[in-house]
């Protein structure tokens, strides 16, 4: 045998000792202990396991107030607020919190001085009342900045233990923030607007823009329009800037509850009683009674003050520009709007010239000017024209104008006898008062009149005008 083979052999002896000694030893050993539930999992603490079924009541009681929350049947109320509208997230919060709450630790199993942790005399107390009638309270102290934590203690027992402050929002609520701050409830997808009406002080006259059928009516002087001012006077609005008003009003919440149920003598402390503005805004669907919202609103220092529907809570809101909405906002910018296939005639008189343009045909495909044919392509740009003058929003009321009109404008109709008239007046620099049919209202920039002028002489001549005239 070589002496390599030898050492070899050796070696291999001696690790076969070594293992079999390991396991000797190992056999000797005691088991390991395995660890303590304490050692190995968390040192929390259910302080509350409740389902919302075993909950008949909460009480938060604090010195500078706390609410009564009861529960049945799944319905939430809270005492002092009987008939009002609850915020249903916050009821729900102040359910879900008072039963279930784990503490993070116990800080102290048997506390010397409950004055540390601010428990000698409670921030506020939580009582919660199960349907089998047994209670029991818990006491709240100090913040500790260090764990982000309350100290809490039951209120029979010398254990102190800390819980996360966040898992306490709801009961800092007062009774008051339990009053719903939603003041428009969800309407239907099908519900379509209908009407809305401004009376109160600020209104001498009712402002009422509602659906209004021109063609029903058989009034040429604003086709194309479905909703009109008809009060104080019938003129067509803008239907897009009407639908973002409503939008906004359907969107209203409240900044604060002011009081619920009030007394007379609080309605007259806010302004209510002689409201500065009572809005009404319908709604209609198909098979279904009118939805109504109606405002009463008084503006005081800057607050707006609120009530609606009826409902027996005084709001605060933010002031916003539905709520003062007046005639000169949202009469239409175009000061007439008749259909070219209603038009018998049009008649420009200016500069001592009259041009005198018939209308015929199905389509109104016939125009004529002295008897000779004008180009309806042409004349469809004439006509955008002069149905395109519209107000520069200076509203002067009642204005009594000086001299002759500088340009009137004139469209007769094929169905009726009547006719609507624009005379437009020198208002000084580059301002242009414009009557419809005698009545003055708002003034308009001057460069229509030079741009009137000029295309009747082009569309005479057989040249196509350009309609803009504000270029």
């Amino acid at each position: 045998m070589s002496k390599r083979t030898k050492t070899l052999l050796i070696a291999l002896l001696v690790l076969a000792l070594l293992v079999g000694l390991f396991f000797a030893v190992k056999l000797l050993m005691p088991p390991e202990e395995a660890p303590s539930s304490s050692e190995a999992g968390s040192t929390s603490v259910k302080l509350i396991s409740l389902s919302s079924e075993e909950l008949a009541s909460v009480q938060v009681t604090r010195a500078d107030g706390g609410y009564i929350l009861r529960t049945k049947n799944d319905e939430a109320s809270v005492d002092g607020l009987e008939g009002l509208p609850l915020d249903a997230d916050r009821t729900k919060s102040v359910i879900s919190q008072a039963t279930s709450m784990t503490a993070k630790e116990m800080v102290d199993e048997n506390p010397s001085n409950l004055g540390l942790y601010g428990l000698d005399k409670p921030s506020y107390s939580l009582t919660v009342t199960k349907t089998d009638g047994s209670s029991f309270t818990l006491e709240f102290g100090l913040e500790s900045s260090a764990s982000y934590g309350t100290y809490v203690k039951l209120s029979d027992s010398k254990e102190v233990y800390v819980v996360y402050t966040s898992d306490l929002t709801s009961f800092a609520y007062s009774t008051e923030d339990f009053v719903s701050k939603k003041i428009i409830p969800e309407l239907s997808a099908n519900a379509d607007f209908e009407r809305i009406s401004f009376s109160g002080t600020n209104y001498p006259e009712p402002l009422v823009i509602e659906k209004y059928d021109f063609d029903g009516d058989h009034d040429a002087t604003y086709s194309y329009f479905s909703y009109a001012i008809t009060s104080p006077s019938l003129k067509p609005v803008d239907t897009e800037s009407i639908f973002a008003y409503v939008d906004k009003i359907l969107e209203t919440s409240a900044n604060t509850v002011l009081t619920g149920n009030y007394s007379e003598e609080e309605l007259a402390q806010y302004g209510l009683d002689e409201p500065d503005a009572r809005i009404e805004v319908t709604f209609s669907e198909e098979f279904e009674e009118n939805t109504v919202f109606t405002f009463l609103l008084s503006f005081q220092d800057d607050t707006v003050y609120a009530i609606c529907n009826d409902v027996p809570i005084i709001y605060t809101l933010s002031e916003a520009d539905w709520m003062s909405l007046q005639y000169k906002d949202t009469v239409h910018g175009l000061f007439l709007l008749p259909s070219i296939y209603d038009v018998s005639r049009a008649t420009v008189q200016t500069g001592g010239k009259s041009y005198v343009f018939e209308v015929s045909g199905e389509e109104s495909e016939n125009i004529t000017y002295n008897g000779a044919a004008i180009d309806k392509t042409a004349f469809s740009k004439f006509y955008q024209l002069l149905i395109g003058a519209s107000n520069d929003g200076n509203y002067v009321p009642g204005t009594q104008p000086e001299g002759e009109p500088l340009l009137t404008i004139t469209f007769d109709y094929r169905n009726d006898s009547q006719s609507d008239t624009l005379q437009f007046y020198d208002a000084g620099v580059r301002k242009l008062y414009v009557a419809v049919n005698g009545e003055i209202e708002f003034t308009m920039m001057s460069s229509y009149l030079e741009k009137v002028q000029k295309a009747c002489e082009q569309i005479i001549n057989g040249e196509t005008p350009d309609p803009d005239w504000k270029v």
